[in-house]
Parts: structure tokens; C-alpha cells; sequence
């Protein structure tokens, strides 16, 4: 491992070193702790060590965070490390995300990239129920059209329309009926209930925030509250 770690300090700069030892599998959290200097240097795809650590590690990410890491980052493509986070499935890096910046996250939950995709396009492409109920819960917008014109909800029916039968799995479905629950979205599937839309509307009046605390602050008796928040 030393071997490794001396060849990867004599061939790259301090800024490479960082994102280099993040995306290296296997290297002590205290090595990443030693080389953040630069924080947020860029690397040829403009991707921050923040991105990379988005991808596989949570305990990176609230270290990068802790020092001084710009959540909002884009890389070349605009996406941000919560993008990327939802892309992976990694459910834990995209919490240590939302909680670690702050109030800031009222930004980040839903920023677009240049597709205009946001980070609930990303998990619903691909059918991840984790992050999907988690960026909800932060209140991510379901109803949000990417440049073509789609929700999260059409990306995920692109995805059961594409797979056929094998892509009809339980997760999937799942998925699809929680989008729907939270508002689905104009040229989403099927027509909004009387019910859903009132759920939407409710849910997009208290913004960009951790939902569950703002709705159990609401004179709603228990069963309306959990509605809200797509439980049971």
C-alpha cells in the first residue's frame, strides 16, 4: 500500500494525489485526511474529489465537506456530486451530501446539469428507491422536465419500456409508484388523481427542505401527515 501510495506522490501533483487517493479502493481515511489541501481542484473532466468521493464513500464525503468541499460543484457535464451520488446508488454518500451542506441543499437537491436533469432524473433512471425517497424527502420536485421534456417519473417508464418483461422487477415498479405518489409530472404516466395533486401541492408550498420536521409541524392529524410524506 505505501509502495502505492509513494508511486502515486512522485508522479502527481497534490491536487491530483487527493482525487487519486479517494478513487483508489482500499486507502485509510486518514491519507485523504492528510492530503486535503486544495479541496476543490479540478481534474481534466473538471470533477472535484468531492464527485469522486460521492460515488463510494460517505465517510469521504462529510471529511471533504467538514473541509470546505463546494457541494454544488459542476463538472464538465453540470452534474454535481449528487448527481453522481444517485447514480451510483449510493444512498449514504447523497445523505452526508444533504446534511452536509447545510442549507445549501435547498440548492442542490434539485440542480440540473446541461441535459436538465436533476438528481431525481438520475435515480430514477436508474430505478434507485433509496435515493429516490431520499431526495424526496428532501424535497426534490418530481415534477421537474429535462431539456427533452421529461420527469424523473418518464425517465424510469423509458427504462420499463426499454427492458421489457426483466426490467418490470419489483424495485423498479416501486419506484415508479413513489414518483407517482410525490406528483408524477406532466407527461408522466397516466393522469394525476385529485388526491396526488393536493399532495403535490402541499409538498411543493413547503420548498426545498427536510420535509418530515415541516410537515409534523402542520395542524394535520397523523394519517395526513404521513400521506405527505409518501409513507405507508
Amino acid at each position: 500500500m505505501w509502495a502505492v501510495m509513494e508511486s502515486i506522490q512522485s508522479k502527481y501533483s497534490l491536487s491530483e494525489r487527493l482525487i487519486r487517493a479517494i478513487t483508489l479502493r482500499g486507502l485509510p481515511h486518514d491519507t485523504v485526511h492528510g492530503l486535503i489541501q486544495r479541496v476543490n481542484a479540478q481534474d481534466g473532466y473538471q470533477r472535484t474529489p468531492l464527485h469522486y468521493a460521492a460515488e463510494r464513500d460517505a465517510a469521504c464525503v462529510r471529511l471533504l465537506l467538514a473541509r470546505g468541499a463546494d457541494a454544488a460543484a459542476g463538472d464538465g457535464g453540470g452534474h454535481t456530486p449528487l448527481h453522481w451520488a444517485a447514480f451510483r446508488e449510493q444512498s449514504s454518500c447523497a445523505q452526508a451530501l444533504l446534511e452536509g451542506a447545510g442549507k445549501g441543499y435547498q440548492g442542490l437537491v434539485n440542480a440540473r446539469d446541461r441535459a436538465g436533469d436533476t438528481p431525481l432524473h438520475w435515480a430514477a433512471c436508474r430505478a434507485n428507491l433509496a435515493c429516490i425517497r431520499l431526495l424526496l424527502e428532501y424535497g426534490a420536485e418530481p415534477r421537474a422536465l429535462n431539456r427533452g421534456g421529461q420527469s424523473p417519473a418518464c425517465r424510469l417508464q423509458g427504462l420499463l419500456r426499454r427492458g421489457g418483461e426483466e426490467a418490470r422487477g419489483e424495485r423498479n415498479l416501486a419506484c415508479l409508484e413513489l414518483l407517482l405518489r410525490a406528483g408524477g409530472g406532466p407527461k408522466g404516466p397516466g393522469p394525476d388523481t385529485l388526491r396526488t395533486l393536493s399532495r403535490h401541492a402541499v409538498r411543493r408550498s413547503l420548498g426545498a427542505r427536510h420535509l418530515p420536521p415541516a410537515v409534523s409541524a402542520l395542524p394535520l392529524p397523523l394519517p395526513l401527515q404521513r400521506d405527505l410524506l409518501l409513507l405507508g
